[in-house]
C-alpha cells in the first residue's frame, strides 16, 4: 500500500471518528447546557428547559450521519480547514437549534464562533477582511432590523440575529457573509411563505431566524468554493 492511500484511508477515517463525536457531543451538549442559557437574560428559565430537550433517539444518528457526511466534504479542503470547519458546523446546529426550540441565541455560541473565526485567518488575505465582514454582517441585519421596526411598527429582527451574523461576517469575510445573507433571505422567505400558502402560519407570526442563518453559514462552509464561483459568474454577466 502506498503512501497516498495510506493518507487518504487515515484522512476517511479521521473524518468518520470526527463526525461520529460531533454528532453524540451535540446532543450530549445541548441537553445539559444550564437552562439560563436558553432564556433572555433577567428571566428565569421554564421548567420544560430543564431535562432532555433533544431525543437521542432518532437524532443521534441523524447528527452522526450529516456530521460524518460534512466531515468528509472538509477533509477535503485539507487539515488547517477541517478544524475551525468542523467546530463551525456543530456550532451552528446548536445555535439552530436552540433559536428554534426556544427563540434564543445563547452568547455563548456566538461567542465561541466568533473564536473558532480565528482559525480561518489563513484562508483569509487578511484579518482586517474578517472584521470587514463583522461589520458589514453585523450591521446590514441592524439596519434591515431598524427599517423593519419602521415599517411594521414592532420588533422585525433580535439582536441574537445581529451579533450572530457579525460572528458569520468574521468566519467568512465580506464576500462570504453576503452570500450567507442571500441564502438565509431565499430560504426564510421560502419556508415562510409555504407556511403561509398551507395555514401553518399567519402573517405576523413571530418566526425565529437563526435556523436559516445557521444552516446559510453552514452551507457556505461546505460549499464555498461552489458558492463563490456562482458569485464570480454572476457579477462577471
Amino acid at each position: 500500500m502506498d503512501t497516498i492511500t495510506i493518507l487518504v484511508l487515515v484522512r476517511i477515517a479521521v473524518a468518520i471518528s470526527a463526525g461520529i463525536l460531533a454528532g453524540i457531543s451535540a446532543i450530549y451538549t445541548f441537553n445539559r447546557i444550564p437552562a439560563k442559557w436558553l432564556c433572555d437574560y433577567g428571566q428565569k428559565p421554564d421548567r420544560g428547559m430543564w431535562g432532555e430537550r433533544i431525543k437521542k433517539s432518532p437524532w443521534t444518528i441523524v447528527f452522526i450521519l450529516v456530521f460524518t457526511a460534512s466531515a468528509l466534504k472538509l477533509a477535503d479542503r485539507g487539515f488547517l480547514f477541517f478544524i475551525p470547519g468542523i467546530v463551525s458546523l456543530w456550532l451552528l446546529l446548536l445555535i439552530g437549534i436552540a433559536d428554534r426550540k426556544y427563540m434564543i441565541i445563547p452568547d455563548q455560541f456566538v461567542i465561541a464562533l466568533a473564536v473558532a473565526a480565528f482559525g480561518f485567518i489563513p484562508f483569509h488575505a487578511s484579518f482586517q477582511t474578517q472584521l470587514i465582514g463583522a461589520l458589514a454582517g453585523g450591521g446590514g441585519i441592524l439596519l434591515m432590523g431598524i427599517a423593519g421596526k419602521l415599517i411594521y411598527k414592532k420588533e422585525s429582527m433580535g439582536f441574537g440575529d445581529v451579533k450572530l451574523f457579525a460572528a458569520t461576517g468574521l468566519l467568512f469575510g465580506l464576500k462570504g457573509v453576503v452570500i450567507t445573507l442571500i441564502l438565509t433571505v431565499f430560504s426564510s422567505a421560502f419556508v415562510f411563505g409555504i407556511g403561509l400558502l398551507t395555514g401553518k402560519l399567519k402573517a405576523g407570526d413571530a418566526q425565529p431566524l437563526g435556523p436559516f442563518i445557521a444552516a446559510s453559514a453552514a452551507l457556505y462552509i461546505l460549499f464555498q468554493s461552489e458558492f463563490s464561483a456562482l458569485a464570480d459568474l454572476y457579477l462577471s454577466l
